[in-house]
């Protein structure tokens, strides 16, 4: 099986890429701006703009199957997922696996499957997943077969915004138990569960429609929060108030915000500013909703990496990336 994937320089598409390659029967093909041989020579390169009818048509040639892991903008992520739909018709690709997000869910609370109505009420982003998920999905019929997974929040090494932010954060103590304010459920997946859903998708013919990724062991964030900081030797974790959770999301990161555009523009590195704490990210923190997973591990995944082990190898990551 010839696969195309697209993002496949990203966090999650690197590492699927690595995947691939050791999955008997499937030949990866890595689509990217610029071509150039994969650093292991393990694969193909191929270049190709995810923005562009012609060149998507000319990339998909050939292909059995294309995975989408582009990530961006709104019009990017919308866009490119309407292209995508018409250029797999024309080409006559027979299996698309597209990576969505827990996001199309909006402020849902409590236990959520697939069944659960999408909602658009969680800003941009997931309002374009919702939209992209409807063009590709739109796609399938009995020539094409489409697997659309929602994932959590994918963790693990590489992982900049569940691991890299959350170890800096912790670090300068500005989170550690948050109280009521970290008890929302995690709903963590490790990025090699998610390549493997990837994995499963493309070549378990009876999956199809859509799977919730989010690990059976995943904790509440303030478990988290603790268990990495215990790993990192962060401790003791310390406790962090409501008020002043509130008060840096709404005051403090406003200011940080507007600093780290200013550097990027100085052409500065952005890590010299501290993080952001954006109050899109507390609200998810409290946010008491819960991922089920039975389908993707019925169809796709026969095991998920478990919650101390990609804690544990997280952390060994995030000591590379940030100063002692």
């Amino acid at each position: 099986m010839k696969v195309l994937v697209l993002g496949a320089t990203g966090f999650i598409g690197s590492r699927l890429m690595a995947t691939l390659a050791a999955t008997p029967g499937i030949e990866p093909v890595a689509a990217s701006r610029r071509a150039s041989a994969s650093a292991s020579g393990k694969w193909q390169t191929v270049s190709l703009d995810t923005m562009n009818a012609q060149s998507l048509a000319q990339g998909l040639a050939g292909m059995d199957a294309v995975v989408n892991c582009v990530a961006g903008d709104a019009a990017t992520i919308r866009a490119g997922a309407s292209l995508l739909a018409e250029a797999c018709r024309q080409a006559g690709v027979k299996t698309v696996v597209h990576l969505s997000s827990m996001a199309v869910y909006g402020s849902a609370l409590g236990p959520v499957t697939e069944q659960t109505p999408l909602s658009k009420d969680a800003g941009w982003y997931g309002e374009a997943k919702c939209e992209a998920e409807a063009s590709l999905l739109g796609l399938a019929d009995v020539a094409h077969r489409v697997v659309v997974l929602r994932p959590g929040c994918v963790y693990g090494p590489g992982s900049e915004q569940w691991v890299g932010r959350i170890a800096r954060l912790l670090k300068a103590r500005r989170i550690g138990d948050l109280g009521a304010a970290g008890d929302g459920y995690s709903n963590l997946v490790h990025v090699d569960d998610v390549a493997q859903a990837v994995v499963g998708g493309l070549l378990n013919a009876q999956a199809q429609g859509s799977y919730n990724l989010s690990s059976p062991d995943s904790p509440c964030w303030n478990d988290y929060f603790v268990l990495l900081a215990k790993q990192l030797g962060y401790t003791p974790v310390r406790r962090v108030s409501g008020r002043q959770l509130k008060l840096d999301a709404k005051l403090v990161s406003i200011g940080l915000k507007v600093l780290e555009i200013a550097a990027t523009k100085l052409k500065l590195n952005p890590r010299l500013v501290p993080d952001p704490l954006p109050p899109s990210l507390v609200r998810l923190w409290g946010q008491d909703i819960q991922l089920d997973s039975s389908r993707a591990s019925a169809d796709l995944i026969t095991h998920w990496t478990p919650l101390d082990a990609g804690v544990r190898s997280s952390a060994q990551w995030a000591r590379t990336v940030i100063p002692a």
